[in-house]
């Protein structure tokens, strides 16, 4: 059966790491039926969706994503196999970006006799925290109580869906309910050979996932820490925080909270509205899925001890940031012996 599994995402999900993986592994993948084209610069097909969003030119395919996807049909459709594409650029809310998954469907379906969509959820005071991190390797992102209100008021924040079910209703408009896999973050992390290992047995191959050769240490775009990089951005605004200052910021808060400790982005109060906020969202989803996905939950992860969360930075860190900072510039400086 010639067959699509479209993997949509979401943001900071290993979606990177997926798409190393199984680009760097394309031709182990296609003997055992699973082929993973490689399209332009990236990994990621994040050109299929250009013709609906505005993304930058580099991810663009000559002819525009429906072209192209006419172009892997008629390469692809009639075989027996999975031909997977990945990007999480289909799982943008904004409507300006937001792709059209009946037109996709409908092209898809004129080569394949199945299309599949798989999409990676992850707690949100993780996934907003790990948007926060992207946003800042670009421009100064704000303050980090900016990221909460929109993401509880329009159930989006910089255009991807914090409200799970939008997402879901969006991908429900194209797709009957057997054909969409939701999977946890957490517990993909934890599954036979990781989150890839999670997307590689929904390829249906018997290839197991320790056959695959590992790129990037298996941890492709790794996020720094969140405390460290908002203090780092606090110090270098109105610039964007370089990665020295990230570093020296991140060695201080080893030093005063441990190797152990989980650096929260959000003070306690705002963690909390979070989670009031998401909780019943997420029960919904669940709910919505179990006929289709019994199992499936998101993952809570609850703070324990080794949680710092913003409002418990003290003065100590900051002088101790202040001097592996004064430290730092010192040896730059220093004049060649």
């Amino acid at each position: 059966m010639a067959r699509v599994l479209l993997h949509v995402g979401t943001h900071k999900t290993a979606t990177t790491t997926i798409q190393d993986m199984f680009a760097h592994n394309a031709p182990l993948l296609q003997a055992h039926g699973v082929i993973y084209p490689r399209m332009g610069r990236f990994t990621g097909h994040h050109g299929l969706v250009s013709d609906w969003g505005r993304l930058p030119k580099v991810y663009a395919y000559e002819g525009g994503s429906r072209a192209t996807l006419h172009r892997l049909g008629r390469a692809h459709g009639g075989e027996d196999g999975t031909l997977v594409l990945s990007s999480e650029e289909f799982s943008r809310g904004d409507a300006a970006a937001r792709v059209d998954f009946d037109e996709l469907r409908d092209i898809l379906g004129q080569y394949f006799e199945q299309v599949d969509v798989v999409c990676v959820l992850r707690e949100q005071w993780q996934f907003i925290q790990s948007v926060y991190l992207e946003v800042s390797k670009n421009r100064v992102p704000g303050r980090p109580g900016e990221f909460v209100w929109p993401s509880i008021n329009r159930g989006m924040i910089e255009g991807l869906w914090t409200d799970y079910n939008l997402l879901y209703d969006h991908l429900r408009k194209a797709f009957d309910a057997e054909r969409i896999t939701l999977l946890d973050f957490d517990t993909a992390r934890r599954a036979n050979g990781g989150i890839v290992g999670a997307i590689l047995a929904l390829t249906g191959t018997g290839l197991a996932p320790e056959a695959l050769d590992a790129v990037n240490d298996g941890m492709s775009n790794r996020s720094p820490k969140s405390l460290p990089t908002w203090a780092a951005n606090v110090i270098s605004e109105p610039r964007i925080a370089p990665g020295w200052l990230i570093d020296c910021a991140t060695s201080a808060f080893h030093v005063e909270y441990g190797d152990d400790a989980k650096p929260c982005l959000f003070t306690r109060a705002e963690f909390d509205r979070l989670a009031q906020h998401f909780r019943p969202l997420n029960d919904r989803l669940q709910r919505r899925v179990a006929g289709v996905q019994p199992g499936f939950a998101i993952t809570e992860n609850r703070p324990d001890d080794r949680f710092v969360f913003r409002d418990d930075i003290n003065q100590t860190f900051w002088l101790r940031c202040s001097r592996w900072v004064f430290n730092t510039a010192a040896r730059a400086l220093a004049p060649a012996s």
